[in-house]
């Protein structure tokens, strides 16, 4: 999480806190004993689950990538977005038939909320889950409720000694719904998330019944990419977990030893741990003295594509030829700064732009590192699909501009960067959408607002371009960071459903079968 600084400064970072904390003796033996590869040989085929409307004959993949809060309820919008792109002449939709999730930081927040809804309710409650998170939200939050900021940096000694409810506590809590401190607790659900919820051995009695999630973080000394499934975890002889801090439950040998039964609030906390605003997780190594911690998944992939296309690649019950990926790609400006703002750029604004230019070189050439995977498992280069804020911009570019669009260019020049005025922003947007459709259109939160992010998508086809304007504009200015505001959350959440709906046409391609060789 928080991409809004270059890798060569946080790799800075993880220096100098190498020396700052030369106690600490690391997992050194993983420099030369490699992380083991993603491999699906030992776990049964998702292809098998049961209890839904499912095509066996394609794989499909979805990928999301870091970005903290902004990652987090853009995607989320995309995952609800893409309920509603259903086959022509079938009842499956796109949600359903998603196979894999691999995600990155922010990125997991969404997949693992929306899986552990899946599981606890979704299949015994029959209802969708547009009609669940509209509905129900407000008893089943996924907002994580802490702050961090740039400064945190500074005081990172205090970071690393944590707090009284740990980071891996708090996921668990605020986004997997399950309280660890009290499991009776009637307003969370009653088993925590496991890796033995997406992986089933093959010599179970049990079934699969979700989709595979895989979680990715980086180890910390070496930047090797690390996939959070049971074989790899079995492997490397993670046995106990040593973090973030003394509050964090102490995971029991026996059942680590296996990787089944290894929490999946670990494996976020890992992907979304930026050293320095979130603790560095830490696991103890079966019979040595040495632990291994592991960061950020978005230092050695942000988008979390190569383990996709390694899933993909692994799916044995499917050909080649119907391996389909779709990358969320949740990559903004990392600043609140209108995009189109045509001032001199202040030195603050040049050094976060230039902090972002090594994470966003990569980003340039992602295109082409994803068809040369593609092409290396033989796995045809037409068969994945992109969304995100690019997604909205590329439709601006499209649709006619009007007087509308003009006077909204000219509001945004001359809006300063403050709080307020990106709150009047939002409440001018939403009370002009109420006007223009009418405030049926939305669905109501528990005080009876309507919800700005339950816009009819009926209505979607009647945007113009002032409206597609400053919905791409407050969203993809929202900064990295984890507490974000509810008028952010709206505008994410509502652009990402957007972002879907104009990639309909596209993806519904991916839910059909290839014919032929």
């Amino acid at each position: 999480m928080f991409k809004r600084f270059s890798i060569g400064l946080f790799f800075l970072f993880l220096m100098n806190e190498g020396i700052a904390q030369n106690k600490i003796n690391l997992f050194s033996e993983i420099n030369y004993n490699s992380i083991p590869a993603v491999n699906l040989n030992e776990y049964k085929s998702v292809q098998d689950r049961d209890n839904r409307i499912q095509n066996p004959n394609i794989a499909l993949g979805v990928g999301i990538s870091g970005g903290g809060s902004r990652a987090q309820f853009f995607s989320m919008g995309v995952l609800l977005g893409l309920e509603d792109v259903k086959e022509d002449n079938a009842n499956r939709n796109f949600l359903n038939e998603i196979d894999y999730f691999s995600t990155v930081s922010g990125g997991c927040y969404s997949a693992g909320y929306y899986l552990t809804i899946l599981k606890n309710k979704l299949q015994y409650d029959n209802c969708s889950f547009n009609e669940f998170y509209f509905s129900k939200a407000d008893a089943f939050k996924s907002d994580v409720n802490k702050s961090a900021t740039l400064f945190s940096l500074l005081n990172n000694s205090r970071n690393e000694k944590g707090e009284k409810v740990s980071m891996a506590q708090r996921l668990d809590l605020e986004v997997l719904q399950y309280d660890s401190t009290n499991p009776e607790n009637q307003n969370k659900f009653k088993t925590q998330m496991l890796l033995s919820d997406f992986f089933i051995p093959k010599d179970s009695k049990l079934n699969p019944q979700l989709p595979i999630m895989v979680a990715n973080g980086t180890a910390y000394n070496n930047g090797e990419r690390f996939p959070f499934m049971p074989h790899i975890i079995r492997a490397l002889k993670i046995n106990s977990s040593l973090a973030p801090n003394k509050a964090s439950l102490p995971l029991d040998g026996n059942q680590i030893n296996n990787g089944y039964d290894f929490p999946l609030t670990y494996a976020i906390t890992a992907s979304s741990a930026f050293p320095g605003v979130l603790p560095k997780t830490k696991f103890g190594i079966k019979n040595q003295d040495k632990i291994l911690c592991v960061i950020d998944g978005g230092a050695s992939d942000n988008m979390g594509y190569e383990t996709l296309i390694e899933l993909l690649h692994n799916d044995s019950k499917v050909k080649d030829k119907n391996k389909k990926a779709l990358f969320i790609d949740c990559l903004g400006q990392g600043k609140k700064a209108p995009f189109i703002n045509d001032e001199k750029i202040r030195l603050l604004s040049l050094l976060e732009t230039a902090s972002l230019y090594t994470v966003q070189t990569r980003y340039m050439t992602f295109e082409k590192d994803v068809e040369n995977i593609l092409d290396r498992y033989k796995i045809p280069t037409s068969n994945y699909q992109i969304i995100g804020f690019t997604t909205l911009r590329d439709q601006l570019l499209k649709l006619k501009k009007d007087q509308a669009y003009e006077d909204l260019v000219t509001q945004l020049k001359n809006t300063d960067d403050e709080a307020a005025s990106w709150l009047k922003l939002h409440d001018d947007f939403k009370a002009n959408l109420i006007e223009k459709f009418g405030v049926e259109r939305f669905k109501k939160d528990k005080i009876g607002e309507p919800l700005l992010s339950s816009l009819d998508k009926e209505t979607f086809k009647d945007f113009g371009a002032s409206e597609l304007l400053m919905l791409y504009e407050y969203a993809s200015h929202v900064e990295t960071k984890l507490k974000i505001t509810p008028e952010e959350k709206e505008m994410l959440l509502l652009s990402g459903r957007f972002a879907a709906y104009l990639k309909t046409d596209e993806l519904k391609a991916l839910l059909t079968e290839n014919k032929g060789l």
